[in-house]
């Protein structure tokens, strides 16, 4: 649990990071000790509760979303009406890292990509994406996780029964369908080259030939 809160408390503070004045739209967490526990909640900036308290952990902040740990669900994305929008994807027992200002989430056995606002920017249609960097992921359509030992996820789970027992290295291979990159504008790439100069080359399925900056944007369409 320990290292759980610790993984809650970085989002939290990518939650919070650069916000010098809170909006007087966003809600304060505030903690409850009342059951014997301490449970999160949500007040307005004038004190009014708007969320009781009920989470094992949170955000500090909700402006668009806020993560919280559930006793149901896990991690959960929700808004102030206290619905839950997304559910993150889960790394190392705890909720997606930001980087370049989105973060991966599940929805329906898929993964997309949302940013901090809980805005599903790029759509849940993968079954695996790498993390961005320099404006590029790599993702997967089928496949699955297969670890050191030779064995899938589903494979050791029957055997032992136990989720828990699963080896922490793994990479994601099996039956890929299909795999690529893409962009943070959701556009897709069959081969893309290293980083140079902030700039790298990149072709579509269709052949299409595009020089791409850092971020991952065209700025660039060459002629056939």
């Amino acid at each position: 649990m320990k290292t759980i809160l610790t993984l809650l408390l970085v989002f939290i503070s990518m939650l919070t990071f650069g916000q010098k004045k809170v909006s007087k739209d966003c809600l304060i967490a505030y903690i409850d000790t009342t059951s014997g526990k301490e449970l999160t909640g949500y007040k307005s900036l004038n004190g009014e509760i708007i969320i009781k308290a009920k989470y094992l952990n949170g955000s500090d902040t909700l402006c668009g979303m806020a993560i919280v740990l559930n006793s149901e669900f896990g991690f959960v994305g929700i808004n102030r009406n206290d619905s839950i929008i997304l559910k993150p994807y889960t790394y190392d027992n705890g909720p997606d890292y930001l980087e370049e200002g989105l973060f991966r989430f599940v929805e329906n056995g898929k993964i997309g990509f949302a940013n901090l606002e809980g805005q599903k920017i790029i759509r849940a249609k993968y079954d695996f994406v790498t993390p961005f960097s320099d404006g590029i992921s790599e993702y997967s359509i089928g496949g699955e996780e297969i670890y050191e030992n030779g064995k899938s996820k589903k494979q050791i789970i029957q055997e032992s029964g136990y989720e828990g027992l699963v080896d922490k290295h793994w990479t994601w291979s099996g039956d890929v369908r299909e795999s690529g990159y893409l962009n943070k504008y959701g556009q897709q790439f069959e081969k893309v080259t290293e980083l140079k100069n902030n700039k790298r080359e990149a072709w579509t399925k269709d052949k299409k030939h595009f020089l791409l900056n850092q971020k991952g944007q065209i700025i660039k369409t060459y002629n056939k």
